[in-house]
C-alpha cells in the first residue's frame, strides 16, 4: 500500500501511546487545507470528506474494501506482538525508528523496517519476515556498501545540505539547488512541495506530524504544537502477579470473579461529581474506581466495570484526556457523555473506542436536572459494545501487580487526605474493615469532613467505602483543548493503603498499553493485595497528608 499524501504525513503516538495498525485514522489538526490520497495494490477504499471544513479524515483498510463516512465507528484494532516490539528496539539503537517502542506494527514501524531493508540491500517492503529479522540482529554490520562515481551536481552543489539518511523524515523532494515555489495540489490531486523548504517534525500530546512548508508550520504552531519533541518512554510489558490466574481472577481487582460473571469487556463509565451529582449511583457497584482533575478544580470518577454489573448508573458525563490512559492496557472501552470537541477523535486513535449518549443503553431519570441526571445499564451498555467488535481480548492483562503481599511490614495506613487543587480534597479513614470516603468541596461548603455517599435506584443510600486505596502521583499539564490533566505514563510515587496498612512506592509505565507497574527503589516489583481499588490519580502540585 502507498500513500501520497497532501500537505502532511500524521504519525500516531498518543502521550507516549502506540502506532495505528491495520485500520490506520489519520487525523489532521491543522487549520490548512489537508488531501489524503490512497493508492492502494490490493484493495479499494473510498475516501469521503467527514467535515465541511479544510481537513479531510480518511479510514484506510489494509484487507478489506470499505468506504468510512463515520469516525464514530471506532474500527482501529491494534495488535501488540513480541516480534515487533523486539524489532523497535532494535531499529531505535539504529536511529531509525523516532516513535514509542510498544510493539505495535503501525506507520512509523513499517517506514523505519523499510529503510533499513534498503541499507541492508533487502526488498523494500515493510514486512517483517525472517531475512529481514535475521539481517535486524546483525544491525549496522548486515548494511550493504555501494561505490558510485559523484555527479557534477554533486560536485558543485556547496548550498546543498549533507541530509542524514537515517532519519525518519521523508527529504524525498527537498532539493534547495532547484527553484523555489510555493507548494500547490495539481491536477492530480498530488502536493507539489516547495524543493527550498526542508521538512521538520513538528509535535504535540504524543502526537508527530511531518510539516512541509512555511504555511503548514505557521498553522501547526500557531495551533500549539511544537518543534520541541516530547520525553518518550519504552513500553515496560505486562506486570508480575501472585497466586494469579487468567480468567480466573479479575484483571480490574485481581480478585477470583463468579461463575456467572458477565465479564466479556472492560468498561469505564464517566462518573460526574459536581455537588449537583452526589449521590452517585455506580462507584458501589464498580469494580474498581478511578478519580481524575478535571476543571474547575473538580474531580471525575471512572467507574470500571468488568465481572461486575448495576443497571442504575449515573450522573455519566462528559470525556477528558486522562480516561483513555487507563483504559487502553485494559482493552476497555469509554462510555461518557459526548466530550470538547477534537478530544473524542484523539482517544480513539489511542485504540479505545467510546461509546456517548445512546438509547436504550442510556436513560434521563426525572429526579433531577441535566445534565446531572444521565443514567445508564452496565449490562445492555456491554452487549452493545461486543456487537460493535470492540473487544479486543478473552483476558484482559492485570492492571496492577496483584498478589498476596505480607502487609504486616508496611507502615501505618489509617487515614490519608489528598487534595486535587484548592477546591477538592478527598480523606480516607480506616474503618476496621474499609477505608471511608469523607471530602472537602469548596463549592459546596467550608467544611472538609463531609460525608460522600452512593445512593441505589431504591433510594438506599451508604458511604462509600473500599478495601484499598492507591493513590498516584502524577505530573499535571493542561492538555492543547485547555483541558487540565495529569501524565499517567512515566513515573512518580505510589501510596498503596489496604487493611489500615500503608505502602509508599513508585508507579511506572512506558506507554499506554501498560498496566501500572509498583516498584521499590531498585525496580523490584511491589505486589499489591487483591480487592476492589479506589485509585486516586493526583496531581504533584499537592502532597498527601497522614493522621495515624
Amino acid at each position: 500500500m502507498k500513500y501520497l499524501l497532501t500537505g502532511l504525513f500524521l504519525f500516531i503516538s498518543f502521550c507516549g501511546g502506540s502506532e495505528v495498525s491495520n485500520n490506520e485514522t489519520l487525523i489532521s489538526s491543522t487549520t490548512t487545507s489537508t488531501t489524503i490520497t490512497t493508492v492502494e495494490d490490493s484493495t479499494t477504499t473510498t475516501v469521503t470528506d467527514l467535515t465541511t471544513t479544510s481537513t479531510t479524515t480518511t479510514t484506510v483498510t489494509d484487507s478489506s474494501t470499505s468506504t468510512d463516512t463515520n469516525i464514530g465507528e471506532n474500527k482501529i484494532i491494534q495488535k501488540y506482538s513480541q516480534e515487533i516490539y523486539d524489532a523497535q528496539i532494535i531499529l531505535k539503537e539504529l536511529g531509525l525508528y523516532t516513535s514509542v517502542v510498544d510493539g505495535i506494527n503501525g506507520p512509523i514501524t513499517k517506514r523505519a523496517i523499510i529503510s533499513f531493508q534498503s541499507k541492508a540491500g533487502l526488498t523494500t517492503d515493510g514486512i517483517l519476515g525472517p531475512i529481514t529479522k535475521s539481517a535486524l540482529e546483525k544491525g549496522e554490520e548486515s548494511y550493504v556498501t555501494t561505490e558510485s562515481n559523484p555527479t557534477v551536481n554533486e560536485l558543485n552543489s556547496s548550498n546543498t545540505e549533507n541530509v542524514n539518511q537515517s532519519s525518519a523524515l521523508d527529504l524525498s523532494n527537498y532539493d534547495p539547488s532547484k527553484s523555489c515555489i510555493v507548494g500547490y495540489v495539481d491536477s492530480n490531486d498530488v502536493w507539489v512541495p516547495d524543493p527550498c523548504f526542508k521538512p521538520v517534525f513538528v509535535y504535540r500530546f504524543g502526537n508527530t506530524a511531518q510539516v512541509n512548508s512555511q504555511e503548514e508550520l505557521d498553522a501547526y504552531l500557531g495551533d500549539r504544537w511544537s518543534l520541541e519533541k516530547e520525553t518518550t518512554y519504552v513500553s515496560i510489558g505486562k506486570v508480575k502477579t501472585q497466586n494469579y490466574t487468567d480468567g480466573i481472577n479479575s484483571p480490574v481487582n485481581g480478585m477470583i470473579m463468579p461463575n456467572n460473571a458477565n465479564n466479556k469487556i472492560v468498561i469505564g463509565i464517566k462518573n460526574d461529581n459536581n455537588v449537583r451529582a452526589r449521590p452517585q449511583s455506580g462507584p458501589q457497584n464498580a469494580d474498581a474506581v478511578f478519580e481524575v482533575l478535571v476543571e474547575g478544580g473538580m474531580t471525575r470518577f471512572i467507574n470500571i466495570f468488568y465481572e461486575s454489573d448495576t443497571f442504575y448508573h449515573g450522573p455519566i458525563r462528559s470525556a477528558r484526556p486522562t480516561d483513555p490512559t487507563v483504559l487502553r492496557p485494559l482493552d476497555g472501552v469509554l462510555v461518557a457523555s459526548g466530550a470538547t470537541g477534537g478530544l473524542i477523535p484523539e482517544i480513539i486513535d489511542m485504540g479505545v473506542p467510546v461509546i456517548s449518549d445512546r438509547r436504550p443503553e442510556y436513560f434521563r431519570i426525572s429526579s433531577r436536572k441535566a445534565p446531572h441526571n444521565l443514567y445508564a445499564d452496565t449490562n445492555k451498555l456491554k452487549n452493545f459494545a461486543v456487537s460493535k467488535g470492540y473487544k479486543k481480548s478473552n483476558n484482559p492483562q492485570p492492571l496492577f501487580p496483584w498478589g498476596d503481599p505480607n502487609i504486616n511490614s508496611w507502615g501505618n495506613g489509617k487515614n490519608v487526605t489528598i487534595k486535587f487543587s484548592s477546591q477538592t480534597s478527598t480523606t480516607w479513614t480506616w474503618n476496621g474493615n474499609n477505608y471511608v470516603r469523607t471530602y472537602y468541596d469548596a463549592y459546596k461548603s467550608t467544611s472538609s469532613g463531609n460525608v460522600h455517599n452512593w445512593i441505589n435506584q431504591n433510594g438506599t443510600t451508604g458511604q462509600i467505602s473500599f478495601p484499598t486505596v492507591i493513590v498516584l502521583i502524577c505530573e499535571p499539564y493542561i492538555h492543547p483543548l485547555q483541558l487540565p490533566s495529569v501524565k499517567t505514563v512515566g513515573e512518580g510515587r505510589a501510596l498503596i493503603m489496604h487493611g489500615g496498612k500503608l505502602l509508599d512506592a513508585k508507579w511506572k509505565r512506558g506507554s499506554n498499553l501498560d498496566p501500572f507497574h509498583i516498584v521499590d527503589t531498585n525496580g523490584n516489583t511491589l505486589y499489591i493485595p487483591k480487592g476492589k481499588p479506589w485509585i486516586s490519580l493526583v496531581p504533584s502540585t499537592f502532597s498527601p497528608t497522614f493522621n495515624n
